[in-house]
């Protein structure tokens, strides 16, 4: 489970808020689960929905990835491994 540490919470709800002021996403509901996040929204600005979750993923998974490095974490290499083999699939880091 990834969102077990409010540091790595706080980077979700941090960056739901950057997106609702910059980029125009409106939220109804979400929900932040331990290992995932429902999410009620829309967009309403000059960005597509999926360019706001683009971002929102590519920001998100950046700044937990550094948390778990610099952080103390006693699930940092099984994360890690983890993380990596679910992005084998990817052609770039």
């Amino acid at each position: 489970d990834v969102f077990t540490r409010l540091s790595q919470k706080m980077i979700i709800i941090d960056s739901l808020r950057y997106c609702q002021a910059e980029k125009g996403l409106s939220i109804f509901a979400y929900c932040l689960m331990s290992n995932h996040l429902h999410l009620f929204c829309r967009a309403d600005g000059k960005y597509l929905l999926s360019e706001i979750m683009r971002d929102f993923k590519k920001f998100t998974s950046k700044k937990i990835i550094e948390t778990v490095q610099s952080e103390p974490e006693s699930r940092r290499e099984w994360m890690l491994e983890y993380f990596k083999e679910a992005c084998a699939h990817l052609s770039r880091e």
